[in-house]
């Protein structure tokens, strides 16, 4: 009896240990391989990027997908964002957002922090995606501090969302205490802040706001028409760059910082798109100075790599 029964025994417990290797087979077998996008290489010959004495604080050229650098400065150097704070704004308002971009809100006078604002009266009743654009395309203050208000979480519930929404786009250097960029203790880096704009301008909604060149609304309540223009309008109407999104910051602190992602203009669609960069420049001494700097780093980029 024991001899016949032995055999079953140690079928059963084979089975047990062998089904579940069966199945970790089929899982692995079925899976589809992710796609390797291939890095960018510098051409033969290709010049190094060479900054002019004082142009930036920090500075890096990314492609996107990869995070592939192809030119820094002092990537990893903390420094004030200033207003490139609003692109995290945004991303933690599009994940918290439970409301209409039609809904009809107010502007109170708890927005009103200072700096650049829109110039409205407090209690201006306008949508919610007028809001975004106020934020994003004039880097309105008053309008990033409201966006933040009417998630109804609470002040600090918003600011943990923005700085999980860097984390999570892999900035992992950045720290946000202030919901509009006005508090120069909102602390970020050149790479970071290419993360941070990657996963920013990946959405639509944000990215037609930080590539618009100018946008026209409506105050509600007073049937006033107002035309706001983009603070990257030198790039946007720029005919060597098509510019996917932009976002410009500055105080004192800081002095002038831009985050860009842009192509080649002047090259058929296709082409085009594979040369996607994104450019930050951190600490620049004159906006003027901040645009040209991107724009020559670009097609830097541009000239002396094959993509």
């Amino acid at each position: 009896m024991y001899r016949r029964l032995l055999p079953s025994f140690m079928l059963i417990s084979l089975l047990t240990w062998v089904a579940p290797i069966q199945v970790f087979a089929a899982v692995k077998s079925n899976s589809v391989p992710k796609k390797t996008v291939p890095m960018v290489q510098q051409k033969p010959g290709a010049e190094p990027f060479v900054p002019y004495p004082n142009e930036f604080a920090s500075a890096v050229i990314m492609v996107p997908k990869t995070h592939q650098l192809l030119y820094s400065f002092k990537p990893d150097h903390s420094r004030v964002a200033a207003s490139l704070t609003k692109l995290a704004n945004a991303l933690a308002f599009i994940h918290a957002r439970t409301m209409s971009w039609n809904k009809v809100v107010s502007l109170k006078k708890v927005d009103e922090v200072g700096g650049g604002r829109l110039r409205v009266k407090v209690g201006a009743r306008l949508t919610v995606i007028d809001l975004l654009y106020s934020s994003i395309t004039a880097s309105a203050n008053n309008a990033a501090t409201a966006l933040a208000r009417i998630t109804q979480i609470g002040n600090m519930a918003f600011l943990k969302r923005m700085n999980q929404e860097v984390r999570l786009a892999g900035a992992l250097r950045s720290r946000f205490v202030d919901t509009s960029g006005m508090d120069p203790k909102n602390i970020s880096t050149a790479r970071d802040i290419a993360r941070i704009a990657e996963a920013a301008f990946k959405d639509p909604i944000i990215q037609k706001a930080a590539s618009a060149d100018a946008y026209t609304f409506s105050i509600l309540n007073t049937g006033e028409k107002k035309t706001i223009k983009s603070t990257s309008l030198p790039l946007i109407n720029d005919p060597d760059i098509d510019l996917i999104g932009g976002k410009t910051g500055y105080l004192l602190e800081s002095k002038n910082n831009l985050v860009v992602e842009v192509r080649p203009a002047n090259e058929d669609k296709a082409t085009a798109v594979k040369k996607d960069l994104i450019v930050v420049v951190m600490g620049a001494e004159t906006k003027e100075g901040m645009f040209a700097t991107a724009k020559r780093m670009a097609e830097w980029a541009w000239q002396n790599h094959e993509f």
